[in-house]
C-alpha cells in the first residue's frame, strides 16, 4: 500500500505495554524507542508524513495492547501540548501505521520540533540543556544583541553593572579568579569560596579521568560559554569544598590538557557576528602537594563569555533529506528556528525548507493572509448545496470537448453532497512540478466528510507514469497546504486515477485508509482549508490564481476606498492623483457609493463625469449615479446634482469650455444677498494619473501648483507585480528625463523605495512579456495563439482586450485577425463579453485581465505609451512592437 506521504520504514518493534516491558535486551529497547522518535520529529518538521513499524508479535492488537509506556512518555515529551494534536495510529496487518502531522506550535513560535537543543545555560550551580522555548529565548537575545552592535566589552560592562546586585556571585567568580592564580595547592585544603552560576567542583575518584572529563566537558563549557563565562575546577569535592586533585599515577597533566583542548575546539558553534571568533578558553594545572610531596593535578578550565552561542553537540533534532531520517547541524538548527533567510544555510538546507510547515514560503504578500476569509467567502461560498465544480469557465470547456466527462466526474464523487471540485489543467503543474501531456486535467475534491481526493484524468490508457505522477502530485499539495498555505488541520490528499469515457478502460484503484481525523469533519474546517488552498494558488500562475488575484486586488481597492473617504467631510473639494497601477476609475466608482452613504442622498444627485463614451456606459452599469461624458456635460444643465465625481481628467481639454469651473459652480455655488443662507458645498473630487496627463495646458485642469487640496496615491498597487515593476521602470525614466506634461510636484511624489515596497506588499505574480521587431502577421499570429493557450486553461474571451497605439491601427489588425472565428468588440462593447480590439484612447479609464499592447514600432519615446497599455491590464501584459521603418 502505496500512501501519497513521505513514509519511513522503522523495521520490526515490540508493542504493547506487557510486551516491552518483558524485553531483556533494554540496548534494543532504547534503539526501537528512538527510531520511533526520531523518526516522528523527522516528519514533523518536513511536512508530516507516516511511519510504517513492522509487529514483531504476531498476536498483537493496538485495540487491546496499546503502545507502550515508555513510547508514550518519548511522545508525550517531544510533544508537551499532547501527542494526539500530530500522531494517529492505525493497525494494518501486521504493520502498525503512525501518521504524523506537520509541525505547528500552539503558543510559542518555535519553527521546528526538537528532541533536544544542546544549549546549555547555567541556572545557579545546576547546568540546564534548554527546552527548545529557552533556547528560542537565548537565540533571539544573542541576535538582537548583535544587530544592536554591541560588543563582547559593552556586554560584560553591562553584566557587571548587573552583578553589584548579585554581589555574592560577583564575590566568588572573583575567588575563583584568584584561586587561579596560586602556584600550589595542600591536599584537603578547604576552599573559601562554593560552586556558583560561574563556578563547578568535579571531583573524580575513578581511574578513567580523562574519558569522564571528555564526557561532562561539553556541558559545561556550552554553559559558561553561553552564562557570561565560569570556571570549571576538577579535583575539588563540591561537597566539602576541600581539595584532592587527580592522582599523579590516574592521569598524564599534559594529556588531560591536550584532550580538553581537542574537545573544546570541536564544540560547535553558530555566529551572528561577523567576527566569528572560537570559544576563548585557558586551561591551567595546579599541583596538589601532600606534606610537600606532590600528590596530584587540579585542573582549572577558564571559559571566557561567548560572543554567540556554543552547543555541546549537533542538536536532537531531525528532518527528512533524500527520503531518509537526517540529523540538522548546529547551524541548520539555528537557520530554520529563527527563519534566517541569508547565505547561512547550505543548499540542502533550501531544499528541506521547503518541506518543513513552519518555514511558510512567502511568494505572496503578506496583506493576503488579512484577506484570505473574504477571499474564501467570494469565491467558495460554502454553502448546504450540491457539490460545486470550479472554476466554471474550464469545467464548463473541457465538459464540453469531452463528451462523458461531467457526468464521470459526478459518479466519482459520489456519494459526497457537500464542498467543490476545483479543476486545474496541471496541478502538478500549480504545486510546482511537471506538466504530463498525457494528463487532461487534475480534479480536487473537497467535501465534508471526506478526506481531500485528487483525481488526474488520464486521456492515453498506455501511459505507465500515471500512478507515480497522481502520488506526487497528491504528496505536493498536502505539503504545500501547510508549508504555504498554514493549514495546521490534519489533511491528506488521497490520489485517484480516471481514464476519459471515450478509452474505454478503468484504472486499478488505489485503495488507502485514513484515521477519522483527515476527513473534514465539518464547514468551518472546509472553509479553513479552502484559505489554504487559496493561499497555494497565489504561488502559481493560473486560471484560479488570477481568479484569486483579481478579487485581491478588488479588495485593495475597497480599502483604498475606505482609507480615502475619510476626507469626505472636512474635504470638499479634492484633487486625487493616483498613481498608474491604482485602478483609480475602481477608486472613483466606490467613492461614488461612499458619498451617497456619508450625506444620505439620491444616486442621481451624484454625478460622474469622464471623457470616453465606452467608460461613461461602463459606470452606467456598475453604479445606479448619473454618468455623463465631458462633452455632455458641458451642454447641459443638471439642476439636482450635489456631488460630482471627475474621472480620467488627465484626458479632459477645454473644448467646450471650461468644465472644472462649471464643476465647481454646481457643487459651490457662490452667495447671493448678504441675507442668504449658507451656500450648500457638495463634493467636487477630480481623479486623474499625473503621469498620463494629455494637452498640455489647454486640458482644463488648474495648474500643478494650485491643484489643492491633493491627496497623491502613490502606494496603492492593484496589478501583478510583473506589470507594477514595468510602471516603476516607466516612472523612473520620467522621472530621470522629464516631460513637459509631467509636473515637478509629480516627480518629486515618486519615490523608486516607497514605490517598491508598496508593490511587494501588495501585488501578486502575474504576466509581463515585451516581443519586438515583429511584422504584422506576426504579431497577429502571436496574438492568436496566445489566446488560443489562455482559452484551453479556462480564460473567456471578456478577460481580454487588444490595444492598439493608434486609432487607425484597429482595422488593419482586424483585417490580419480576420480568419480566426473570434468576434472583437470596441471598447464601448466592454461588457459584451467579446475580445475588446481598440485604441488606448478609446480603451481610457477600462481594464482587463489581460491586455496585448500593440504599437507599430519601438522608440525611445515609448514611456507615456507603455504606462498606458501597462495601467489596463490588471494580470497578464503582453507588448508587441513591429519592425522599425527603413526609408
Amino acid at each position: 500500500m502505496l500512501y501519497p506521504e513521505i513514509t519511513v520504514e522503522v523495521g520490526r518493534v515490540t508493542f504493547g505495554e506487557e510486551n516491552r516491558k518483558r524485553m531483556t535486551n533494554s540496548y534494543l529497547k532504547r534503539t526501537e524507542n528512538s527510531r520511533i522518535i526520531q523518526a516522528t520529529c523527522a516528519l514533523l518538521n518536513s511536512g508530516g508524513g507516516v511511519i510504517k513499524a513492522e509487529i514483531e508479535d504476531k498476536t498483537y492488537s493496538y485495540r487491546c495492547h496499546g503502545l507502550g509506556h515508555d513510547l508514550e512518555t518519548s511522545f508525550q515529551k517531544l510533544l508537551p501540548s499532547g501527542s494526539q494534536k500530530y500522531l494517529d495510529y492505525v493497525q494494518q496487518g501486521h504493520n502498525l501505521m503512525i501518521f504524523v502531522k506537520s509541525w505547528c506550535p500552539d503558543v510559542f513560535s518555535l519553527r521546528i520540533c526538537s528532541l533536544r537543543s544542546n544549549l546549555y545555560q547555567r541556572a545557579v550551580t545546576s547546568t540546564i540543556n534548554l527546552s527548545a522555548h529557552s533556547a528560542l529565548e537565548l537565540l533571539l537575545e544573542k541576535q538582537s544583541r548583535t544587530q544592536r552592535g554591541r560588543s563582547k566589552m559593552q556586554e560584560l560592562h553591562s553584566q557587571k553593572a548587573l552583578d553589584r546586585y548579585m554581589q555574592e556571585e560577583e564575590d566568588m567568580r572573583m575567588s575563583a579568579s584568584e584561586f587561579v592564580k596560586k602556584d600550589k595547592l595542600v591536599y584537603k585544603e578547604k576552599l573559601n569560596f562554593t560552586e556558583s552560576t560561574h563556578v563547578e567542583f568535579k571531583r573524580f575518584t575513578t581511574k578513567k579521568i580523562i574519558p569522564r572529563t571528555k564526557e561532562m566537558l561539553p556541558h559545561y563549557v556550552s554553559a559558561f560559554a553561553n552564562t557570561h563565562g565560569g570556571y570549571l575546577i576538577i579535583g575539588v569535592d563540591d561537597k566539602s569544598k576541600e581539595v584532592f586533585g587527580c592522582q599523579g599515577e590516574k592521569v598524564n597533566p599534559d594529556l588531560l590538557k591536550k584532550e580538553i583542548e581537542n574537545c573544546i575546539e570541536k564544540l560547535p558553534t553558530f555566529h551572528f557576528c561577523c567576527e566569528k571568533p572560537k570559544v576563548n578558553f585557558t586551561t591551567k594545572i595546579l599541583n596538589v602537594y601532600q606534606k610537600d610531596v606532590l600528590y596530584g593535578h587540579v585542573c582549572v578550565v577558564h571559559v571566557e563569555p561567548f560572543c554567540c552561542v556554543v552547543f555541546t553537540e549537533a542538536p536532537d533534532s531531525w528532518i527528512i533529506r533524500d527520503n531518509s531520517v537526517t540529523r540538522l547541524s548546529a547551524e541548520q538548527w539555528v537557520t530554520m528556528m529563527l527563519d534566517i533567510q541569508s547565505g547561512k544555510a547550505d543548499h540542502s538546507l533550501h531544499l528541506i525548507s521547503s518541506a518543513s510547515s513552519p518555514l511558510r514560503s512567502l511568494s505572496y504578500p503578506i496583506k493576503v493572509l488579512e484577506f484570505k476569509e473574504a477571499l474564501q467567502q467570494h469565491l467558495f461560498p460554502v454553502t448546504r448545496e450540491k457539490i460545486q465544480f470550479k472554476p466554471e469557465s474550464l469545467c464548463k470547456k473541457l465538459f464540453s470537448d469531452h463528451k462523458g466527462l461531467e457526468e464521470l466526474m459526478k459518479t466519482q464523487i459520489d456519494p459526497c453532497s457537500q464542498g467543490f471540485v476545483i479543476v486545474s489543467r496541471s496541478w502538478a503543474s500549480d504545486v510546482g512540478l511537471r506538466k504530463e501531456q498525457y494528463v487532461l486535467c487534475d480534479a480536487l475534491l473537497i467535501a465534508v466528510n471526506s478526506p481531500l481526493v485528487l483525481y488526474t484524468i488520464l486521456m492515453d490508457p498506455t501511459w505507465t507514469g500515471g500512478l507515480a505522477y497522481a502520488q506526487n502530485t497528491a504528496r505536493q499539495l498536502k505539503q504545500k497546504l501547510g508549508t504555504v498555505g498554514g493549514y495546521t488541520g490534519k489533511v491528506c490528499v488521497i490520489p485517484k486515477l480516471v481514464h476519459l469515457p471515450s478509452t474505454q478502460c478503468k484504472p486499478r484503484e488505489i485503495a488507502l485508509r485514513y484515521p477519522q481525523p483527515y476527513r473534514l469533519a465539518d464547514e468551518d474546517e472546509m472553509e479553513k482549508l479552502l484559505q489554504a488552498l487559496i493561499i497555494v494558488s497565489l504561488c502559481s500562475r493560473s486560471l484560479l490564481s488570477d481568479q484569486v488575484g483579481c478579487e485581491f486586488s478588488n479588495l485593495l481597492v475597497v480599502e483604498q476606498c475606505e482609507l480615502l473617504s475619510q476626507s469626505l467631510q472636512e474635504t470638499r473639494e479634492l484633487f486625487v492623483h493616483c498613481f498608474p497601477g491604482t485602478r483609480k476609475t475602481m477608486l472613483a466608482i466606490k467613492i461614488m457609493e461612499k458619498i451617497k452613504d456619508v450625506f444620505h442622498c439620491k444616486p442621481k444627485e451624484i454625478l460622474y463625469v469622464c471623457e470616453s463614451d465606452a467608460l461613461k456606459d461602463f459606470v452606467t452599469q456598475q453604479t445606479t449615479c448619473r454618468a455623463v461624458t465631458r462633452k455632455t456635460f458641458m451642454g447641459g444643465e443638471f439642476p439636482k446634482i450635489k456631488h460630482i465625481v471627475m474621472d480620467e481628467t488627465e484626458h479632459f481639454c477645454s473644448k467646450y469650455g471650461d468644465w472644472y469651473m462649471k464643476a465647481k459652480s454646481i457643487t459651490h455655488p457662490k452667495v447671493r444677498g448678504a441675507g442668504s443662507e449658507n451656500p450648500h458645498h457638495g463634493i467636487l473630487w477630480l481623479f486623474l494619473d499625473p503621469f498620463q496627463v494629455h494637452h498640455g495646458d489647454g486640458n482644463g485642469l488648474p495648474p500643478p501648483s494650485a491643484q489643492f487640496p491633493r491627496k497623491t496615491i502613490t502606494s496603492g498597487i492593484h496589478c501583478a507585480l510583473e506589470i507594477a515593476m514595468l510602471m516603476k521602470e516607466e516612472m523612473k525614466r520620467i522621472k530621470e528625463n522629464p516631460h513637459p506634461s509631467v509636473s515637478p510636484d509629480t516627480l518629486a511624489a515618486f519615490r523608486e523605495a516607497s514605490y517598491e515596497e508598496a508593490m511587494h506588499a501588495q501585488a501578486l505574480p502575474g504576466v509581463c512579456e515585451t516581443e519586438t521587431n515583429l511584422t504584422t502577421e506576426e504579431i497577429a499570429r502571436h496574438v492568436a495563439e496566445r489566446c488560443h493557450h489562455l482559452f484551453q486553461r479556462g480564460y473567456l474571451p471578456r478577460d481580454i482586450a487588444i490595444l492598439c497605439r493608434r486609432a487607425e491601427d484597429r482595422g488593419r489588425y482586424e483585417l490580419t485577425c480576420g480568419p480566426t472565428k473570434v468576434v472583437f468588440s470596441q471598447a464601448s462593447g466592454v461588457l459584451d463579453g467579446h475580445i475588446v480590439l481598440d485604441s488606448i484612447q478609446q480603451f481610457s479609464g477600462l481594464e482587463r485581465n489581460i491586455v496585448f499592447g500593440l504599437s507599430p514600432e519601438y522608440a525611445l519615446s515609448e514611456e507615456v505609451h507603455k504606462l498606458c497599455f501597462a495601467s489596463k491590464a490588471i494580470k497578464h501584459l503582453y507588448l508587441l512592437y513591429e519592425k522599425r521603418a527603413t526609408f
